[in-house]
Order: C-alpha cells, then structure tokens, then sequence
C-alpha cells in the first residue's frame, strides 16, 4: 500500500511538472494534486490504519485521510470538467465537498462499516463520473483513460464487498495497477492535448502568416530560415520554393552589406532591441525594390533569430519621387523649376560659396505666338527652346524654367561681366537659328538681364532680383539684348514697387489734390480756361512727381479711381468757384483711356454734373491722340454722348501720335492742343511750318488751337502769328493751388468789367 501510494504520489508530481511548462491546461494541475492528495490519503488511512490506538490521534487520523481522499475525488472531477472546459461554481463545490466530509465523518464514527461503504460509493461515483466526462471526447486515449476511471471506481466499490474493513490484498493491488495505469494514461493524455494545441496554434499561425498581406521572414545566422507568401511575392519566389534566398547578403545591394550585418547582429544579441527602416533591397530576378521593414529578436528553434516584417513600399517610393520631382521639375520643359532652381542657388550662395552668374531670360512677344498659332504651337517652342539651350550651354550651366517664357540660368564659376558675357553670347548663338514650330519657322528673341555673386547681391532672393530687374531693362531694347544689373536699378525698381503699393492708400486717405494751370487767349493775353492737374502730397516724403504715379496707376489698374478721384476734386472746385462767382472759365481734365473701358463712365460724368447743378460747358474732356486711336470703338461712342450733352473735348498732345487726318474729322472734338515738342522750336523755320499747317488744319475744322509749351515770348509771338488760338506755359502761368486759381479767375473777371465799363 505504501509503494502504491508514493507512487500516486510521484505521478502527481510528474503532473505539475508537466503543468508548470504551459499553464494554460488547468486540468493538468487539478489532477496532479489530486494523485498526490491520494497518496497522501492512502499513506495517511490505509497504511498507517493501526499506528495509533483508539482515541483522538486515531480519530485525528482517518479525517485527514478521508479528507485527503475526498479532496482528491473532487480534484479530479474538477480537472475533468476544466478538460471539457467546464466548471462548477467554487460555492457549490465547496459545499458539497463540506457536506459529503461532514456526513463521513459522522457515519464514521457511528459505524466504519457503513461509513466504509458509504465512502467506497462516493468514490466510485466520482471516478464513474470522471470516465463519463473523458468518454465524451472520441479520441482512443480518452475512452482508455475513461475505461480506467470507471475500472477505479470498481476497485473503490470491491473494497468493503471484499474486506469488512476494506484491507483487501485484491483490492488494493489491483488500486495499484489501475490508479498507476490511470495516471500515466492522463500523462499521456495531457502531452497528447497540449501536442494538439501546440499545432493548432502553431497551424493558426501559419494560416495567419500565409493569409497576410505583410511580408514575415525569420533571419538565423544571416540565412533566412522562413518567409511568408507575402514576403516570397515581394521578393519574386511565388513558386514557394525554398527560402527566397539563402543568405541575406544575396537580397541586399553591395553596398548595403556593412548596414544589413551590423543591423542583424545587434537584434540577435539585444532581445530588447528594435529597429523600423527603410531600404533597397534585390528580387529575385534582380530588378531593385523599396521596402519599409522592423526588426526585433525571435526565439526560433531554441537560438536567437531575427524577425523582419517587410511591406514592398516601391510603389508610394516612385509616387513620392514622381511628386518631389514634379515640385521640383518642370511639367513642359522637364527643366527645374523655380522651387529647384532657387534651392540650388541658395546652396550656391552661402557664405564663402564661388562666384556665378546669374541670367534672367524672357522671350519677347511670346504672347504673339500664342494668339496667332494657339497655345499648343506655344507650348511646342518652349518645349524647343528648352531642349536647345538645355543641351547646348556651356558646361557648368543649369538651365531652369521659371514660369510662362522665362527661363533662368545659373552660370557656376562665372565671376566676371567677361565669364558672364560668354554665357550671354553663347545663349544670343543658338537662339539665331530658327524653331520649327507648327509647320512655320520661329525666329525667337530673348531679353537677358544678368546679375552677378557675390558683386550685385550675397544671397539667392537678391541675386534673382537683381538678375530680373536687369531682365526688365533689357525689354527696353529691340531684339535679343542683355543688360548687367547696376544698382541704379535696383533703386527704379523699390521706387516704382513703393509707388505702387503706396497709391491705392494716397487715394482712400485723400493725399491727392488738383492744381490749375491757366490758358490765355492769344492776342489779348486774357484768361481762356485753365487745365487741371493732379499732384500728390506723402506726408513725410513731400510731393511725388506725375510722371512717377501716372504710370503705376496705368500698370496696376488704379488709373480709374484715380481720375474718378480727379474729376470729383474738379468738380468741387468748380461748385465752390460758382457759388462765388458769377462765371467761371472752362476746366480742362485729362482722361486716361482706360477710364472709357467702363460703359458707363459718360452717363455717371453727366449724372454727377447734373447733381452738383454744374453747366456742362465749364468742363473740357482731355484725352490724348494715340489713346484715342487705340480705344477708337471704346472712345468714340461715349466722347460723343458727352459732346451731345454739352461738355467739351479736347485732342491733347497732337503731333506725338500719327497724327491721322481721318481721326480729326471723326472725334467729337472742340480743341486741338499742338505738344510742346512742336512749340519750343519755334520760331525755327521747320518748325514754322509745322505749326502753320497745324492751325490751318484746325481752323478748317473749326476747332481752338491750344499753343502747350510756351516758355518765352519768342514762342508765343510766334504761336500766336501762325494761328494759335490759346497759349499755355509756364511763361504766362504756372500750375497753381485752387486759392490762387480764384484770385487769377476774380482779377481777370475785374479786368473785363473794367474794359467793357471804359467802352
């Protein structure tokens, strides 16, 4: 009995040892201390049965025995319900556990016999119980573990039928190779299962690695020992033979070998160690790939090994590189572009950097091109220019394409106007052959302006514009020009910007005014009229000179808030002059062309006049001739509208455009006024005769002739003589504040009244 019990015993620890390598399986537990609790039970009741007399020791002893083999009867129904992953609640086991010790205890110490019996039943129940829960399985092992509890619990119930006592030898020697047999086939069961769940796992694994759409490879010893149909597609083996290569160096370009080594050895010697990356790695067919990886360290087959989880990321690598090179390049031209070409030269133009040049190169009338041949013809010479010059510079040249038809060249090692001047002349070379562009040949001229590093400016922003004021100078000359940056330009250029920008504010805030320069009538010298002019005050920087805001007006577009600002100032004046007076001379106002791009600028002139109850006939509409020609079809209709309703119209600065006979007979005009350029010649012979045809022209069309201009009494003598009917200069009167312009107006009203009273 006592072999069989420390035998019991031994199994059960064999058991945990069993449990203690994956405690998942609970059931292994359970019945490992079950065996061992019977052990103990068997050693405890049986065995030592007689070793104390009557009494309490000897009570003492069987409840630690029954005890011990009730718990062991309840383990092992415990384990049987976990291994068919079922469980009874802890209170009811618990309890029963209680009630069936309670009521052994108690039959007991009535009468062993019974108690016996009682005890023999409760343990075959229990192990019958066991052997129908394995039974359910259907595997052999299971049905031969279950016969053995149910061969158990026959040998539980043979002991009291046998022994009064239950001491029989049958019985226990046959307890002995049932409880051993027993226990050996739940070992054997339990390897079994843990087997099973180790190859589900291990098959659920696969079956996820194998469905996965990220490449899993494991690396040992820099051989790669498994892979993944993801990662055996990435690298060309779709076959699924063998590893995709056998070694790792056979996937990793040359010259990535040292990083691929020390990458490896670190995750094989550091558990902790892990390592995201991105790389060029080689398929099997040698084609290069891109791929994103991570690397950490994996157990495999009992050595370290390295785990790589691979995505083929070649496709967003090219997409990436196609999107930097389109942020880079250009789409037309395949030229770098601005955002490449002002990178490069800010790293040209670091500190300590080489000299170089830098040329700034526009096509003249390019938009010629367009309108007449249509934008692809366009876009073909361009694509043309780009490839010429791109092939054909000197070397050290980076050719780029700055937008529309500009093209920039960045000229290294280039440190003198000579170095400069050779590039310059290299480009005027390949531009004298023609382009053959939509069936017709292009004769193409470029405008180069050229700044040099670091002469002109010490870093990339300056240097470009620098290079592109010059540019802009050199759009000045005829044909293919270049002109080298000075500094004179670069003041032009902030002047006009600040010119620019400033006038839109000079307008809201009321920086403008009007001055007045008088006409006089020939002959009598009397005040004829007057032409307003407008002036502008910056506070702080004094008066800006017309010939500096009139045209930033024309190129920005505020030239029509600009004279509708002029012709409300005029009419003020001439509302404060009336209210004052009880006539007043005609206001002459220049009108910029761009003023009649509005369809209703006439109607609003008039609607403004009539408001303000001022007779038509006090203004005088100034436009110029060869505005007139250019807007004819814009000009024409509403000058006429303004003719009918009264108001005047004046052809100023005649003899500076064509002159055109038939523009004279069509324009609703009331006044011709010759350009000072014909009148400070005067009295010169040519001149003479020029002025003379002039007026005789005038005259027949019955309009007044206005002498601009005059600055001495030669010239007025003269202007007068050959028909002039008004004279305007600074000799008679300068431009003059409104306040003087009334008292010039008040003098020559009391001058009138003084002759008409002496008549």
């Amino acid at each position: 009995m006592f072999v069989s019990a420390s035998l019991n015993s031994m199994l059960g620890a064999a058991l945990l040892v069993l449990w203690r390598w994956d405690r998942e399986h609970v059931h292994v537990r359970l019945w490992g201390v079950s065996w061992m609790l019977l052990g103990l039970g068997l050693i405890v009741g049986p065995t030592f049965q007689d070793a104390f007399p009557p009494g309490l020791l000897h009570d003492l002893q069987a409840l630690v025995a029954v005890t011990a083999l009730m718990a062991s009867l309840f383990l092992q129904l415990s384990g049987a319900l976990h291994y068919r992953d079922k469980k009874l609640p802890p209170v009811l086991s618990w309890t029963a556990f209680a009630i069936v010790l309670v009521v052994l205890s108690v039959l007991g110490a009535r009468d062993f016999r019974i108690g016996l019996i009682v005890g023999a039943v409760v343990l075959a129940a229990g192990s019958f119980a066991c052997g129908v829960l394995i039974w359910q399985g259907g595997e052999r092992i299971e049905h031969i573990v279950a016969l053995f509890f149910v061969a158990s619990a026959l040998v539980h119930l043979s002991g009291p039928v046998l022994d009064e006592r239950g001491r029989s030898p049958i019985t226990y020697t046959a307890g002995l190779y049932v409880q051993t047999l027993l226990s050996l086939a739940q070992i054997l069961m339990c390897v079994r299962r843990a087997r099973k769940e180790v190859r589900r796992h291990y098959e659920r694994f696969m079956g996820l690695a194998d469905q996965s759409l990220q490449g899993l490879a494991v690396a040992q010893r820099g051989k790669v020992v498994y892979a993944n149909p993801a990662v055996r597609a990435i690298f060309g083996y779709e076959d699924r033979t063998g590893a995709p290569q056998s070694t790792l160096a056979d996937l990793v370009p040359a010259h990535l070998w040292g990083e691929a080594e020390e990458r490896h050895h670190q995750v094989l010697v550091n558990p902790d160690l892990r390592f995201e990356w991105e790389a060029v790695r080689v398929r099997r067919d040698g084609r290069e790939i891109h791929i994103r990886a991570q690397s950490s360290h994996l157990e495999w087959d009992g050595e370290p090994a390295e785990l790589l989880l691979v995505i083929d990321d070649t496709s967003r690598h090219r997409a990436v590189e196609a999107l930097r090179r389109q942020a880079l390049h250009d789409e037309l031209t395949d030229l770098p572009n601005r955002n490449h070409a002002f990178s490069r030269l800010q790293l040209l133009t670091e500190p300590g950097s080489r000299p170089l040049a830098v040329l700034s190169a526009d096509l003249d009338r390019f938009q010629l091109v367009n309108e007449s041949l249509g934008h692809e013809a366009g876009d073909a010479l361009l694509h043309a220019i780009a490839r010429r010059l791109d092939q054909r510079l000197p070397e050290g040249c980076m050719l780029a394409r700055l937008g529309e038809d500009q093209f920039l060249v960045i000229a290294e090692g280039a440190a003198s106007p000579q170095d400069a001047r050779v590039v310059v002349d290299a480009m005027t070379a390949l531009l004298e052959a023609p382009f053959a562009v939509a069936d017709a040949e292009l004769f193409v001229h470029m405008s180069i302006g050229v700044a040099l590093f670091p002469h002109d400016a010490r870093n990339a922003a300056a240097l470009l514009r620098c290079a592109e004021s010059a540019m802009h100078r050199a759009k000045h000359h005829a044909g293919v020009s270049a002109v080298f940056f000075d500094r004179a330009m670069d003041g032009v250029t902030r002047a006009r910007l600040e010119a620019e920008q400033s006038l839109g504010r000079a307008i809201a805030a009321g920086e403008l005014l009007l001055e007045y320069q008088p006409k006089f009538r020939a002959g009598s010298r009397t005040l004829a009229g007057m032409e307003a002019l407008v002036r502008w005050e910056r506070p702080g920087r004094g008066r800006v000179s017309p010939a500096e805001f009139i045209p930033a007006a024309e190129r920005t577009g505020q030239i029509k808030a600009l004279g509708e600002r002029v012709l409300e100032l005029a009419f003020k004046q001439m509302a404060q002059w009336l209210a004052r007076h009880d006539s007043v001379p005609t206001v002459a106002v220049n009108v910029s062309p761009v003023q009649f791009d509005d369809a209703g600028f006439a109607e609003r002139l008039l609607s403004r006049m009539h408001a303000l109850r001022l007779p038509r006939e006090l203004l005088e509409i100034e436009i110029t001739e060869s505005a007139a020609i250019g807007q004819m079809s814009r000009v024409l209709p509403q000058l006429q509208l303004l003719r009918d309703h009264g108001v005047l119209c004046a052809l100023d600065d005649f003899g500076t455009g064509q002159s055109s006979l038939t523009l004279l007979r069509q324009l609703p005009i009331t006044t011709l006024k010759l350009d000072r350029s014909m009148i400070v010649p005067l009295p010169a012979a040519d001149a003479v005769a020029i002025v003379q045809a002039s007026c005789t022209l005038g005259h027949s069309l019955g309009l007044e002739i206005v002498a601009e201009g005059v600055e001495t009494e030669e010239q007025a003598a003269a202007a007068e003589r050959l028909g002039c009917t008004q004279l305007q200069g600074f000799m008679l009167g300068r431009p003059m504040p409104g306040e003087a312009m009334e008292a010039l107006i008040a003098h020559a009203q009391a001058c009138g009244a003084e002759r008409r009273a002496a008549l």
